[in-house]
């Protein structure tokens, strides 16, 4: 129902002709056993972006048309106005997938086919159990597709087709469960606007899935702000919908679109039907719609409400929201009052006998005993209805302290479900002021939680480790195929990547790369995997990425055998070592020599180079002896007076090259100052090793974990703990990042992540909080 002036001046134009003939050869490889004639004939009054979609039914039996791309081709599925859907294999990864391919090929106009790539890119963006998820957008043989999850299930207009109008409990819960994945649609800034059964896909399990975003529009961009065209299935538009200008396009338009299926499903028939397209529009805009119960005489008047609740004219008297149509769906199916029909209180008492007979029969027995003793009934029925007030406030106390317990331990949306079963029954209770708090609580809870920016997909590798760079503008990542990858924040598109396969490494077999740091938006340093008996982080094995150029520094041909390079924080110097054990420390822009080569490289099993190479320091075997070597003659080293039992598991540097932060087997925590090379021992509990530390962004703070679960963060000029008693975790934690301007530090490891909020500077040091967590658990990754 879409006519843009691009196709009407199409349709007109003579050159068309000529386009048809230089297209046959593309016509024949794209559409198969279409003749040529039958395209023709197809597109002598339309123009192509107009094509129908029996234009792609190729003909599968030739392997030449089956192939397309990364996919086969095996069966077609499914007709819509945007395309065709096929059932496909993709041959890279080996899985069955559907792929929809764009209805006029490669004649599409160019407003055809940015609505094809907007439906893609609008149902990608989002992830919900319940709407049917995008792998990949992209063009082959002149033709656009996306490819998609593939549902084993009919639609819900094949249901109603075999089996005609369904119970009213099995329509109920169909629908509550697509208005839930439509009001996270909403929630992400996306109108469907074209909601009807045969864009509801149901799984094999009976499950549906929503599909077909070709209309939507974004929110967040203005294109739902004004209704400049009229598109959409003219029997399930709403009146809005379906006169253009009339009126602004809001999610209480797709509210009417969930009515309307609603009302196929119990009716077996749409809520308007006319001759024509045209003759339907006119029954949408000027019609009164049809009381479902005059179809459908034994539906329920509960649901009946809820039917006409979405379908109101007046846009105002509609559900607010996609959410509240699927909580009235849910006091429907659990047979309480919905707010689409408020009741009386004797059809509220009746309502609440059939759901509680038990109990009902008991108050029955209890009105008898009643009328046998007024004075003495009288008195155990206040008794009883004291005890049940009681038991009640308890067991919603009870409650808001398991909440409150699960937001301690950072497990904020768990904390939910207890706080929203109290609000449903001090709301039955009577008890608003109750409900509000509790309402207050969940508001908190969701205002603490992380929120998804974005997200994207990598399906030829697994990511190991991930970075920033300072200004936030790229992201670089670390892969199991032995690539670096980087991308721009904005668009999430690749920028470069290179393989490090093939390069020499101290192990002499290749490694996985492990740690990530960018040195400035031009050149990032990359570390491969390192022992466990290795100080974290090493800087040797380390590899200096040039962004710009894409490829990675070459080193010095002047050093021979070199087998891993050693990087400073800038990226200006790097202690060289070969297989024969000798070290040298050069200058890489351009490489130049410091130092000579000495064999200092046995004695030297972890290093660390200073900012501006002020310094090389050292581990040793056991990492028991740190050394301060001259980067000028690495004969030279000064070693640092250290408890005897301290094996250095963790160190860092930090920005103003002012300290180095030392961690140790034993859980200690040192602050080595680097002018005058003295040691203070920062206050910490006995435990395990330190596995990392790192200082805030302006050196003012430094953080420690270890691999009993325990997190610290001290001032770096007092030494003071920032806070009183632990940070303590009930997993191994592996890497901490702290920053002083959000107070927040992050603790990490064996896939798990938790925030905590430090507070602010007081005469009194007092805990931290714990920030809620993200519902979703990642999987394994590196530092």
């Amino acid at each position: 129902m879409n006519t843009s002036p691009s196709l009407l001046a199409a349709l007109d134009a003579d050159p068309l002709a000529s386009l048809r003939l230089q297209g046959s050869a593309i016509a024949d490889l794209a559409f198969g056993s279409l003749s040529r004639t039958a395209l023709n004939a197809h597109s002598v009054n339309r123009h192509l972006a107009l094509l129908p979609p029996e234009t792609l039914e190729l003909d599968l039996s030739d392997p030449a048309q089956a192939q397309f791309g990364d996919y086969e081709l095996l069966e077609l599925i499914g007709e819509g106005g945007m395309g065709v859907v096929y059932r496909a294999r993709q041959t890279s990864l080996d899985r069955e997938v559907a792929v929809k391919l764009l209805a006029a090929g490669p004649w599409a106009s160019r407003e055809f086919v940015e609505r094809f790539r907007r439906e893609a890119q609008n149902a990608a963006r989002m992830q919900h159990p319940n709407i049917v998820a995008i792998y990949e957008v992209g063009s082959a043989e002149e033709l656009h597709f996306f490819s998609m999850r593939l549902i084993c299930g009919q639609s819900l207009a094949g249901v109603i087709k075999h089996e005609g109008s369904l119970p009213a409990l099995r329509a109920a819960t169909l629908l509550r469960t697509i208005a839930e994945a439509v009001d996270y649609a909403h929630r992400m800034g996306v109108l469907h606007l074209d909601l009807k059964p045969a864009n509801v896909l149901l799984q094999d399990n009976g499950i549906p899935h929503v599909a077909d975003f070709g209309l939507a529009r974004r929110l967040e961009q203005g294109l739902a702000a004004d209704n400049d065209e009229v598109s959409g299935t003219p029997s399930y538009m709403a009146p809005e919908q379906a006169t253009a200008g009339s009126q602004k396009i809001t999610p209480a338009t797709d509210i009417w679109g969930l009515g309307a299926i609603l009302y196929e499903l119990v009716t077996g028939q749409p809520p308007f039907l006319g001759e024509s397209a045209q003759a339907t529009l006119k029954l949408v805009v000027d019609s009164t719609l049809h009381s479902p119960r005059e179809l459908a005489p034994a539906l329920p008047r509960d649901l009946e409400a809820i039917i006409l609740k979405c379908m109101a004219r007046d846009v105002a008297m509609r559900y607010p929201t996609a959410r509240a149509l699927a909580d009235d769906l849910g006091r429907f199916i659990e047979n309480r009052p919905v707010q689409a029909r408020p009741l009386n209180r004797a059809q509220r008492t009746w309502r609440w006998a059939r759901r509680q007979p038990y109990i009902a029969a008991l108050g029955l027995l209890f009105m008898v005993s009643m009328i046998a003793g007024i004075i003495g009934v009288t008195t155990q029925w206040k008794r009883a209805e004291s005890n049940a007030a009681t038991s009640s406030e308890r067991l919603w106390e009870s409650r808001r302290d398991a909440a409150l317990r699960l937001q301690a331990d950072g497990k904020g949306y768990a904390a939910l479900q207890p706080l929203l079963a109290n609000i449903d029954e001090q709301e039955h209770a009577g008890k608003g002021t109750e409900a509000n708090i509790e309402r207050h609580e969940v508001g908190a809870i969701l205002g603490q939680g992380p929120v998804l920016i974005d997200r994207m997909h990598l399906t030829d590798g697994s990511p190991i480790a991930v970075e920033l760079s300072p200004d936030g503008s790229l992201l670089a990542l670390a892969l199991t195929d032995l690539t670096v990858r980087w991308f721009d924040t904005q668009s999430l598109t690749e920028l470069g990547r290179v393989d490090l396969l093939g390069l020499p490494t101290s192990s002499g077999r290749p490694e996985m790369p492990m740690l990530l740091r960018f040195i400035d938006n031009r050149r990032l340093r990359v570390t491969i995997e390192w022992p466990d008996f290795i100080a974290n982080p090493t800087a040797s094995d380390t590899h200096l990425i040039d962004l710009e150029r894409r490829e990675i520094l070459a080193l010095p041909a002047g050093f021979e055998g070199v087998t891993d390079a050693a990087f400073s924080p800038d990226g200006n110097y790097a202690l060289l070592h070969n297989w024969h054990n000798e070290v040298q420390m050069w200058q890489t822009q351009p490489w130049r020599p410091l130092s000579a080569k000495t064999d200092s490289g046995k004695e030297l099993y972890a290093v660390l180079v200073g900012r501006n190479a002020q310094f090389v320091a050292g581990l040793g075997p056991g990492m028991l002896a740190l050394n301060f070597y001259d980067p000028h003659d690495l004969g030279k080293f000064k070693r640092i007076a250290l408890p005897p039992t301290a094996g250095i598991s963790a160190w860092a540097e930090s920005g103003d090259g002012a300290h180095l932060a030392l961690g140790d087997f034993e859980g200690r925590v040192f602050l080595l100052d680097l002018a005058s090379q003295t040691a203070r021992q920062l206050p910490t509990p006995a435990g395990r090793e330190v596995t990392w530390v790192t200082f805030s962004e302006d050196d003012a703070w430094v953080a420690a974990v270890r691999w009993d679960g325990a997190a610290y963060a001290f001032d770096v000029a007092t030494g003071v703990p920032l806070i009183a008693g632990q940070m303590q975790h009930d997993f191994e934690l592996r890497h901490v990042d702290l920053s002083h301007r959000e107070r927040l530090l992050i603790a990490s490891g064996r896939g798990t992540a938790n925030l905590w909020r430090l507070p602010e500077a007081g005469p009194t040091a007092v805990e931290a909080a714990r920030a809620i967590s993200s519902p979703m658990r990642p999987a394994l990754a590196g530092p």
